[in-house]
């Protein structure tokens, strides 16, 4: 088997086919080559940029003006049809980062791949296992900003046992050139996780993400704590695990706001009118509504009681040291309060100050957000006016 995922894509493809056989036939030896197989997902990472193929071969799941992506796209819808088969076959488990690896094929530059390993994702795997997207969001936050110092990175890597080390090597999500990729993972795993999930999700984002930076040590803690000027006097740590950390924080700021994790809802902002109001008459499509609606309240119990104060508290910390992560944090406050206003006024009495920046920022944006849409009414118009000229 090649040594590494940059070897010909020819032999890489030939070998995964082999591996796949020996795997059915011979589990317990070929069990060793499983971190070899892995990396075939993001086979070529790092190699020349793409070049546009017009052959239009019957092969292929389109058939105009394709990129090949350095003749490493086969490799990767090999290894994810491959892996994905003797996975639902129980041939091989999920152990070390390897879900993590089959994650980040969701970000590929490769709309073929990416396309194929979300299918792969969201259908038959998410139905052998349906806490599976759940189970591994946070730990993924880790993995993908390369925040190797947590112990959440240590205990993804080190999961699935049997002593064998899956890593995350050559899968570039880490950075900001990364953002929009880690977006569209994450984006992925959210809209598909159930009310329920997405209620621990948050839970756990809030606790050991948030929370966990409100801890007298770390690297989340000292991010938190560093000033914005004079980072290099104020810190011992690595440049490296300096962006790392924040963006962890970055990220999970970014998937609270997001419309994928609201219980409930169709990425609303508004009350709880906003649910899913199509009760229907059937007596399952009522229950389902009723369902939606206790969770919602679980969700904004849930929000007032714990959400709440780790925020204030980090927001104190963020303040003291002119942190940039303070505005994520604002605008996260500000679409809770926009949500549960009387709740969150009921919550913050003995905090004026907050609620009157919170109340600030809510005019501000309902104004940015009727400017926005006075806008594109005169820019329709424009436009009307042009083709009927």
């Amino acid at each position: 088997f090649p040594r590494h995922s940059h070897s010909a894509p020819a032999v890489s493809s030939n070998c995964l086919m082999v591996m796949g056989d020996l795997c059915v036939r011979y589990t317990n030896l070929v069990d060793k080559y499983l971190p070899f197989m892995a990396a075939c997902l993001q086979a070529g990472e790092g190699r020349s940029s793409a070049v546009v193929d017009n052959s239009g071969s019957r092969l292929s799941l389109s058939f105009q003006n394709r990129k090949i992506y350095n003749g490493y796209s086969l490799v990767k819808k090999n290894a994810i049809l491959l892996l994905s088969s003797l996975l639902l076959q129980d041939y091989i488990k999920w152990r070390g980062l390897f879900i993590h690896r089959f994650l980040a094929s969701v970000a590929d530059e490769d709309d073929e791949v990416s396309c194929l390993a979300s299918a792969a994702l969201r259908g038959p795997l998410l139905e052998k296992q349906p806490n599976l997207l759940c189970n591994h969001l946070v730990g993924a936050v880790f993995v993908f900003n390369s925040c190797k110092a947590h112990p959440i990175y240590a205990a993804e890597a080190s999961g699935g046992g049997n002593g064998l080390t899956i890593d995350f090597e050559g899968a570039s999500l880490a950075g900001n050139k990364g953002y929009h990729r880690r977006r569209e993972v994450y984006k992925m795993m959210l809209s598909n996780m159930s009310d329920e999930q997405k209620l621990e999700v948050t839970a756990r984002l809030v606790k050991e993400i948030l929370g966990g930076a409100l801890q007298s040590s770390g690297d989340l803690s000292a991010v938190c704590n560093m000033p914005a000027v004079g980072i290099r006097h104020a810190t011992r740590l690595p440049s490296v695990r300096i962006e790392a950390a924040t963006n962890v924080l970055t990220d999970t700021l970014t998937m609270l706001t997001s419309p994928e994790i609201k219980v409930g809802r169709k990425g609303t902002e508004d009350g709880e009118d906003d649910l899913v109001s199509a009760s229907g008459s059937r007596p399952d499509q009522q229950r389902n509504v009723h369902k939606i609606r206790l969770l919602a309240k679980i969700s904004r119990k849930h929000l007032m009681e714990i959400v709440i104060p780790i925020l204030c508290n980090l927001k104190t910390v963020l303040e003291g040291s002119h942190s940039p992560l303070l505005k994520q944090l604002m605008q996260y406050l500000g679409k809770i309060f926009r949500s549960y206003k009387s709740e969150v006024q009921e919550h913050l009495a003995n905090n004026p100050i907050l609620l009157q920046e919170l109340d600030y920022d809510t005019r501000q944006y309902e104004k940015n957000q009727k400017q926005k849409a006075r806008d594109s009414i005169l820019q329709a118009d424009v436009v009307t006016d042009e083709a009927a000229a």
